[in-house]
């Protein structure tokens, strides 16, 4: 019996460290399997990462499209707006400069404009004076309150009244038409009326 008790010891023996083996072959096997786990997860998630910034870097620039052109549309309906409030405000202007033509001091202002260009032209030998040929009506008064010799014409360039002196010899013209007050107020209003597209 001695014999079985040692073969039986012997036989215990070996199963027990087989077991202990297969143990710990499992505790490694596990150990693996949750570190190989671990690093396809953090590959997961990296590539996760990678692929959400590159579809967030696609939906912002997508955004960023629609909202410049947004910006771009409205500026354009803000900049038509100006223009029209502007269109309007000079057409207003110059609907009240015409009923200005038809009264008894638009004469007095054709003869401070013809005193103004005098100021300039006065010693030219060839003053011309344009005017509408509605203002040609006043051909003789402008005559005299130029006080020197000049020449009256009717020009198509002035729409809205006063008049443009000119002097070929001295390369002169002065502009004291309503026309070219009117545009200059044009640009001042576009500097000065606080309509700016920002």
């Amino acid at each position: 019996m001695a014999l079985n008790d040692k073969t039986s010891n012997f036989l215990k023996a070996i199963d027990k460290y087989a077991k202990e083996q297969q143990k710990e072959i499992k505790l490694k096997a596990n150990e693996f399997k949750i570190k190989e786990l671990q690093k396809a997860e953090a590959e997961v998630l990296r590539d996760s990462y990678h692929l959400i910034q590159r579809e967030m870097a696609t939906m912002k620039k997508k955004i960023d499209i629609q909202v410049s052109r947004v910006e771009t549309e409205n500026k354009r309906k803000l900049l038509e707006k100006r223009r029209e409030i502007t269109k309007n405000i000079f057409k207003e202007a110059e609907a009240k400069l015409k009923k200005f033509e038809e009264t008894d001091e638009y004469l007095t202002f054709l003869l401070k404009c013809v005193k103004n260009i005098f100021k300039v032209l006065r010693n030219a030998p060839d003053v011309k004076l344009f005017v509408r040929k509605n203002d040609m009506k006043f051909e003789e008064k402008l005559k005299q309150a130029f006080s020197s010799n000049c020449e009256i014409l009717e020009s198509n360039k002035i729409k809205i009244g006063g008049i443009i002196g000119s002097s070929l010899s001295l390369g002169l013209n002065v502009d004291e038409s309503l026309d070219a007050k009117l545009e200059n107020e044009r640009e001042w209003f576009a500097e000065n009326s606080k309509l700016s597209i920002v």
